[in-house]
């Protein structure tokens, strides 16, 4: 404002200089009032006034044109800052918005996610329980293995000692059947020959016929007791029924086993157990 008023001022101090320059300068106006001309006097101020008036309006003009210039970039300046605070306005708000359904969204993720975590939290220590019930259980099945391995080595050592005696008994069972098979195939050719036997047959010590010592030769009688489970006193009792070989006792049926159980006295099934009839079967084979 106060260089507006300095202005101004220069203004009025340069219209006087300039027209005191134009009147007494140019137009050639005397002070002297013996040469003064009113008429020319008053024509000089007019077109000073003139040109004052001329020069104010154009700067007057100038001015206006500038302050309009102005005026138009401020209001265009203003407007393009309505139009971005309006622009800045709306995208607030649309942030605002967006801030708002973030915030729901955070909310229910929240609440989701305590869910979750309180599922995981029972989870987890239902699988903690469990591991400890497993860890138990496998504890328990360690001490159990611990107790069942002696019995296991002991059930191996049984299965050892069972898996031989059945290859023993498969062994004698093959025996028995290759004797078997032999027997029958000399009855079948004893029987085909009709040969007379050398030594009485059992069926007559069964009807009642006394086997005398001298039908049998020497040379034909075996040591019986060569089969276990027959001692020096069995052997003579054997003897004293007619029986001197292992041909007669692989030849034994269940008639003949009866009566020489009730006829020497020993022990009841013991020709059965001690497996007199195989063991003569097979000491008769190799006699042969």
């Amino acid at each position: 404002m106060r260089i507006s008023y300095i202005l101004i001022a220069v203004f009025f101090v340069w219209c006087i200089i300039s027209s005191q320059w134009y009147l007494f300068g140019v137009k050639g106006l005397l002070i002297d009032p013996a040469h003064f001309s009113p008429h020319e006097t008053t024509m000089g101020i007019v077109e000073v006034l003139v040109m004052l008036l001329v020069t104010v309006l154009i700067g007057f003009g100038i001015a206006w044109y500038l302050r309009q210039t102005s005026i138009d970039e401020k209001s265009a300046n203003i407007n393009a800052g309505r139009m971005e605070r309006a622009e800045l306005l709306k995208r607030i708000q649309e942030s605002e918005g967006q801030a708002e359904r973030m915030e729901l969204k955070l909310a229910r993720s929240q609440q989701t996610f305590k869910a979750d975590f309180q599922t995981l939290e029972a989870e987890k220590e239902k699988l903690k329980s469990e591991v400890e019930l497993e860890k138990r259980e496998a504890l328990r099945s360690g001490e159990e293995l611990q107790a069942l391995r002696p019995k296991v080595q002991l059930a191996d050592v049984e299965l050892g000692r069972i898996a031989f005696q059945m290859k023993q008994l498969e062994n004698q069972l093959a025996e028995t059947k290759e004797g078997n098979e032999k027997l029958a195939s000399q009855l079948e050719v004893a029987r085909t020959a009709k040969s007379v036997r050398k030594e009485p047959v059992f069926s007559d010590f069964i009807a009642g016929q006394q086997l005398a010592g001298a039908e049998i030769a020497e040379k034909h009688k075996d040591d019986l007791k060569h089969i276990s489970g027959i001692g020096p006193v069995i052997e003579k009792k054997l003897n004293g029924l007619g029986i001197y070989t292992f041909r007669q006792i692989s030849e034994f049926t269940p008639q003949i086993i009866d009566h020489v159980t009730s006829s020497i006295k020993f022990f009841p099934a013991r020709i059965g157990r001690d497996n007199w009839i195989g063991q003569a079967a097979a000491l008769a084979r190799h006699r042969k």
